[in-house]
Order: C-alpha cells, then sequence, then structure tokens
C-alpha cells in the first residue's frame, strides 16, 4: 500500500470509548506529513466537516484519534460511467476532490433541522459550487455493523 500524504483524503477507523464499537470518520489527513498505514501506529489528525443538528449549519473540527486502520479514499473513473454527465469544462469542483456533501434527511430528534452531512471523495464534477445538482456521487468509508472493516458507499443528495 501507497504511502499516504498530508491533503489526502483518508478514513480512520478508530474506538472513541473503551469497550464502545469501532466508528470511522472520512476527512482529508493534517497530520502526519506522511506515514505508511501498513506500520504506523501513531495519532493522526483530520479536517473533517460535521453539522449542527439543531441549525444544519457545517462546521469544521480537527479529530486527532491513534486509529486502528487509515485507507486513502479510492478514486476510480471507470465509477464514472452511468453516474456521470458528459465533460464539464472547468468545474467548479473536479471529480476527486476532498469534499463534504450536506444534504435533506426526514425531521427526527436526531437530526431536528433535517439535515446531514458526509465527507467523501467526488466522483463527478461540479460545475458550479453555488448550484449543485441534485444528485452527488462520491466515495465514503464506512464501518460494517458485522465487522470492523471499511466499506465503500456512493450516496445522493
Amino acid at each position: 500500500m501507497a504511502a499516504i500524504k498530508a491533503g489526502d483524503c483518508v478514513g480512520i477507523l478508530y474506538l472513541t470509548t473503551m469497550g464502545a464499537p469501532a466508528t470511522v470518520h472520512d476527512g482529508v489527513l493534517v497530520a502526519p506529513s506522511s506515514l505508511d498505514p501498513k506500520t504506523y501506529n501513531g495519532p493522526v489528525t483530520i479536517l473533517h466537516y460535521n453539522i449542527d443538528r439543531k441549525t444544519g449549519h457545517l462546521f469544521r473540527q480537527l479529530i486527532t484519534v491513534t486509529p486502528i486502520e487509515i485507507r486513502k479514499t479510492p478514486f476510480n473513473k471507470s465509477d464514472q460511467n452511468g453516474r456521470c454527465t458528459g465533460s464539464i469544462p472547468s468545474p467548479a469542483i473536479p471529480a476527486g476532490s476532498c469534499v463534504a456533501v450536506k444534504f435533506k434527511v426526514t425531521p427526527s430528534p436526531a437530526f431536528p433541522a433535517g439535515r446531514e452531512v458526509k465527507n467523501g471523495r467526488l466522483l463527478c464534477p461540479i460545475k458550479n459550487g453555488n448550484l449543485p445538482p441534485n444528485e452527488v456521487w462520491i466515495y465514503h468509508w464506512l464501518v460494517k455493523k458485522s465487522e470492523q472493516r471499511f466499506a465503500k458507499f456512493k450516496i445522493g443528495a
């Protein structure tokens, strides 16, 4: 596995508290400046966007943890087939960018503002960042419930 460098889009799997299940956060690696994911066992810091569940506003947070596992978020051009429309000259947000996607959810006690956010890597370019499309595809790491491993999924916003 290739080295992961600061600025790369990553997913980190870690334990939040003793005995709790593992969780994963996606974001941009801030520190260290470079690491070998097979041998590195120190703390890492990522830049991650979260959401105020009451207001629906995004905020940036730096998360520092000692991961169980860290992986670079992939980008496969072949996954664009059937999902992305045509070539966009000079996109506002190019495919492969590490992004946070804010989207609507059914309002609930957990999300009273009816908004959620996922961090990941953009599959299709976005023409105008101020006028996002109706559907956005990203790569996003998550924890499978049956195992503490990564899985890739794409969300529609």
